[in-house]
């Protein structure tokens, strides 16, 4: 069984960085896919392993994205889920670009992560935190079920950070899933809702929750095989 992850890179760094991680996967290429949606698909290393696409064939309006951490709009990570899907592949790693195989990597290790009908990722935060914290992370979640008119339950609710998501979804829930996302992020400009912090990720686990998908924490194992690099995001 091929082992899949997406990645999303947009600026010549973080191309640079998409590089790095082919480079790293390179020893793994004949049980690994890699998706990639970015601003430049030409300046990709490439490998039959590797399928890259151009944001504009998506939504266009991303290839003028914002250069700084605040305005950045993470939320474009979700095509390149849609890319995977696309080919067939409903068991994805989602990770930023500046992630690279941790120590305990291995194919075995990768698809030991994954559980189905879920999203799962080694940071969370809790939703209940959020709310009594005034987290925007909150709010926003809120404000989907609002409008939405729905009362999705909350008790023990898990958002997976947005670096490394491990995600294993039926594929018809997976489509779903992708269209209720990209109507939150048109809701959200619509509305001018904040677009900080944390990726956006009450977007994504509302739309998981909204379609019956579960979300938690497998820290125990995720540990370091995928690893995050992260020096300083868009600026």
């Amino acid at each position: 069984m091929v082992s899949v992850l997406s990645t999303f890179c947009f600026g010549e760094r973080y191309r640079n960085q998409t590089n790095k991680l082919i480079e790293s996967l390179q020893p793994f290429s004949d049980n690994i896919l890699l998706f990639v949606v970015t601003d430049n698909e030409k300046e990709i290393t490439s490998y039959p392993w590797v399928k890259v696409k151009n944001i504009k064939e998506y939504n266009p309006l991303y290839l003028n994205y914002k250069e700084n951490y605040y305005d950045f709009d993470f939320s474009v990570k979700r095509y390149s889920l849609r890319f995977a899907l696309e080919n067939g592949y409903n068991k994805v790693a989602l990770i930023d670009t500046d992630v690279l195989p941790g120590t305990r990597f291995s194919i075995d290790e990768f698809n030991n992560c994954f559980l189905e009908n879920y999203i799962v990722g080694p940071v969370i935060y809790n939703f209940e935190k959020e709310i009594n914290s005034s987290s925007d992370l909150g709010k926003r979640f809120m404000w989907y079920e609002n409008y939405f008119k729905v009362n999705l339950v909350k008790d023990n609710l898990w958002m997976p950070e947005d670096c490394i998501q491990y995600i294993h979804i039926e594929k018809n829930k997976f489509k779903n899933f992708l269209d209720l996302w990209d109507k939150c992020i048109e809701l959200k400009y619509e509305n001018n809702l904040a677009n900080v912090p944390a990726g956006n990720i009450d977007e994504m686990s509302f739309c998981a929750s909204f379609n019956g998908i579960f979300l938690s924490n497998n820290f125990d194992k995720t540990l370091n095989v995928l690893t995050p690099k992260h020096e300083i995001w868009y600026r």
